[in-house]
């Protein structure tokens, strides 16, 4: 049986260092896409798109990248257009044209290589991890300094969050649920081993994000919850808790549960 091709993460990340270094950028204020993007020989635009995120359409050397005029934040943006230069750095050869959901834009498993390592590459583009990792020394990851460093890289909370999983050193997840339900995880390197947390469950009872969905007021700081209500599965963890800290996203229903061990 054919194996399917496995997305790559040295390829992406190394381009989107090369980016960083090519044109000189030292701080996230430096790097504004739409130039970068003109530098590389692609133009932006936002247009009125279904049923997607953004397209890439290329043609030779030339590309334009079109934005759906309904994002109405600017995280989410800036990661559409950075995701769609990774496709036109890595992809060159796979098609002419890319059309991309904001689910593509997130996933991490189920998505194809070509998207997966477009995430990859928006990921380094934005958050460098030279800039990134040094960071989180400052703070523990809650949601204040979750928004502290979206805020600093111009990205989403969401997409931000999943960062410090990408690069901390020290036992992190995030859940991000919906309507009371659970709807994925995501956890650091040090972490991910060692449990699993069912998607499609409930989210426990007496954790944080139950209180935003029972609509009770949330804590002003994190929470402890016990290590046994949030996962579903032990697989050495040797840990009776987790610290919890909730995003709230009432717009989208949504709650973004930042747990992590001290």
């Amino acid at each position: 049986m054919k194996q399917k091709p496995k997305p790559s993460v040295a390829l992406p990340t190394a381009e989107a260092t090369r980016l960083w270094n090519l044109y000189g950028f030292e701080s996230s204020s430096d790097l504004v896409l739409e130039d970068l993007a003109m530098a590389l020989g692609v133009v932006v635009l936002d247009d009125d798109l279904k049923s997607a995120d953004a397209w890439l359409v290329r043609k030779g050397d030339k590309g334009i990248i079109r934005v759906s005029n309904t994002i109405v934040e600017s995280g989410r943006r800036r990661f559409a257009v950075a995701h769609e230069l990774g496709h036109w750095s890595l992809h060159k050869t796979v098609t002419q044209l890319m059309s991309c959901t904001s689910a593509d834009m997130l996933a991490r498993y189920k998505a194809s290589p070509p998207e997966m390592e477009a995430n990859t590459f928006a990921a380094e583009l934005l958050m460098p991890r030279h800039l990134f990792q040094p960071a989180l020394r400052q703070s523990r990851p809650t949601s204040h300094f979750v928004n502290k460093l979206a805020k600093q890289f111009g990205t989403t909370r969401t997409s931000t969050a999943y960062r410090i999983a990408d690069v901390t050193k020290d036992y992190f997840a995030l859940v991000m649920s919906k309507n009371g339900v659970i709807k994925w995880w995501q956890a650091s390197e040090a972490l991910k081993d060692l449990i699993w947390i069912d998607a499609g469950e409930e989210v426990p009872p007496h954790s944080v994000a139950a209180q935003f969905f029972n609509d009770e007021a949330l804590p002003n700081r994190p929470e402890k919850v016990d290590l046994d209500d949030w996962i579903a599965e032990n697989r050495g963890l040797d840990a009776e808790y987790f610290y919890e800290d909730v995003i709230p996203m009432p717009v989208y229903g949504q709650a973004l549960s930042l747990l992590w061990l001290e």
